[in-house]
């Protein structure tokens, strides 16, 4: 909106190329949900007072940057694009510790699962690094249950540290390995000791009612901010579109 109000005779002139490796952005969120957040950055805008319409913003999905130099971003592919302002978001990295605790499993499963998990430690449904015996937990940003992905949020890792300390204080053996020295479900030692709803769940599911629940994530809500007023919002809500004013509170 602020630009073809106060800057109508530039916008002419800028283009905003986001270069993305993944097929698609914003990927926590549902598919209809990716594609209506795209639908609204890569809308036109209609210049009035020069009678012009532009798409000032233009997504480049699929797309491996291989070389940035002064003047070009290079791609993969062998194509390339020239630029005025080259900004680089490069997400995060691996802590060090991540970083050698993956290398010194590197003759286990660890190794395979490295290429869905891309240096995070993948773990099993109970946080249980693989390869590690049942000796090391990892939850968070560090960690990556193959099975089902999550995304690396405060939401994810506070789950995972609750559902952890309820784990570890009660009885169950977490370390248990069958004939053929593959790592088991947690155990439980104290057959007497009360279970929570959760793990009569999963008990039940499994048929087995000595196991413990494994880690299940709760979406509370996802937010994304999309531009002139608008917002998305993955959260369970009354009938209308209060995604912007949800997003607003939340996030300014």
């Amino acid at each position: 909106k602020d630009g073809p109000r106060f800057y109508p005779d530039l916008l002419p002139f800028v283009r905003i190329k986001i270069i993305e490796a993944a097929p698609d952005i914003l990927r926590p969120f549902e598919d209809g949900m990716r594609k209506e957040a795209i639908r609204r950055l890569t809308r036109t805008i209609t210049i009035e007072s020069l009678n012009l319409t532009i798409q000032p913003l233009e997504f480049l999905l699929n797309t491996q940057v291989s070389e940035v130099s002064e003047d070009y971003v290079y791609f993969k592919d062998g194509n390339k694009i020239s630029y005025g302002s080259c900004l680089w978001a490069a997400g995060i990295g691996p802590l060090p510790i991540t970083a050698s605790i993956i290398e010194a499993l590197e003759y286990t499963e660890q190794k395979n699962a490295q290429e869905s998990s891309r240096g995070r430690l993948a773990v099993d449904p109970w946080l249980r690094v693989i390869g590690g015996e049942g000796k090391i937990f990892s939850l968070g940003d560090c960690s990556c249950i193959n099975a089902s992905p999550l995304a690396a949020t405060a939401q994810v890792a506070s789950q995972q540290g609750e559902f952890l300390a309820k784990l570890l204080s009660r009885d169950y053996l977490i370390d248990a390995k069958d004939e053929e020295s593959s790592l088991l479900p947690p155990i439980s030692i104290d057959q007497d000791q009360p279970k929570m709803l959760s793990e009569q769940i999963a008990s039940f599911s499994m048929g087995e009612s000595e196991i413990a629940a494994p880690f299940q994530y709760l979406d509370l809500g996802i937010l994304a901010y999309t531009g002139s007023g608008t917002a998305l919002a993955q959260v369970q809500v009354a009938p209308g579109d209060p995604t912007n004013e949800t997003w607003k509170p939340v996030r300014l």
